[in-house]
């Protein structure tokens, strides 16, 4: 390796490399994301005021409220289509009301996907901030209370009524 020199930022004088190797990284194949476990730092930062950081690796409680969402609108919307075939409700929703009058079934599916898929990816990747946090949880409560709904739809009013007074 020849010798090289660079100038110095802050007084301008020529100094010799001190480095051994040219390059020191490694090419990066596919393969190696699945070899071994990243290297990247999970921490928020390294101070205590440091915060809402962005981070590139998820921990599981994230993806599992994720996942967990997204499942339950996939049910919210088979249910919906459901009770919009046996003529029993109707949606609530007026944006989502005018996709099924004018596309049908289908392109309510791909709304309600979009709907869903799209804010909840900017609520997990916004985690570490305290509204994102915030807001995951209230989708994932929001989703629960949704699907009780529909169950007491299914069962129907009068047999829960009846349930209720008989114990």
């Amino acid at each position: 390796m020849k010798n090289r020199t660079y100038r110095d930022p802050s007084t301008g004088a020529a100094r010799a490399e001190r480095r051994s190797q040219s390059d020191r990284r490694h090419t990066a194949s596919f393969w190696t994301l699945f070899a071994e476990k990243p290297r990247r730092r999970k921490s928020r930062g390294r101070r205590k005021t440091d915060r809402g950081a962005y981070v590139d690796i998820y921990d599981s409680r994230s993806w599992s409220i994720a996942i967990a969402v997204l499942g339950l609108s996939l049910l919210d919307a088979v249910l919906t289509r459901m009770h919009l075939v046996r003529g029993s409700a109707r949606e609530l929703n007026p944006i989502l009301r005018e996709i099924i009058e004018h596309g049908g079934l289908p392109a309510f599916f791909a709304a309600k996907a979009a709907l869903t898929v799209l804010p909840m990816a900017l609520i997990i990747i916004h985690k570490e901030w305290a509204l994102g946090k915030y807001a995951a949880r209230l989708c994932l409560f929001a989703y629960i209370l949704v699907s009780i709904y529909h169950v007491i739809l299914i069962f129907g009013a009068r047999t829960l009524t009846a349930f209720l007074a008989g114990s």
